[in-house]
């Protein structure tokens, strides 16, 4: 009798709780805001911690091994504006993924901008925590930076 009360009152109870106490999911993400690599520059604090969306030419990239032994890439992203003082302006991003890119390829990155954190156990300074690094067709993309023209 105790046992089939227990039940009936425990169901009762779980009908009566709104059904976002009972969900799993995660509260959705903000979407990224589409930045410029110089906005970045110029207004980190408007920008530090959120999510943003960039896009510029791959300068360099260097695979890194963290302290725990897990392998990242370091990308340099830059973007060049014409008759703007200074003419490049760069953001370094951190990618958990090998992406597929070379330098001089033009690149689109989503992922969180930071003034200052840690990644991989070392400090890093102005950087976008990459979600995801595409290839972009450099065709609209702007100016290509010096020296990379023959290798488009």
């Amino acid at each position: 009798m105790f046992r089939r009360l227990l039940v009936v009152l425990t169901a009762c109870f779980a009908v009566w709780l709104p059904s976002e106490t009972l969900s799993a999911k995660s509260p959705p993400r903000e979407l990224p805001l589409p930045a410029a690599i110089r906005d970045l520059i110029n207004d980190p604090d408007q920008y530090d911690g959120r999510r943003v969306f960039v896009s510029g030419f791959v300068r360099s990239i260097e695979f890194e091994r963290g302290r725990r032994g897990s392998e990242y890439a370091i990308l340099v992203l830059e973007e060049t504006v014409p008759n703007v003082p200074p003419a490049v302006y760069a953001v370094r991003v951190i990618s958990p993924t090998f992406p597929t890119l070379r330098t001089c390829q033009h690149a689109l990155v989503q992922g969180t901008y930071h003034r200052q954190g840690k990644q991989a156990g070392r400090p890093y300074e102005f950087f976008i925590d990459a979600e995801a690094v595409l290839r972009d067709d450099p065709v609209d993309s702007g100016r290509v930076p010096s020296g990379c023209e023959e290798k488009l």
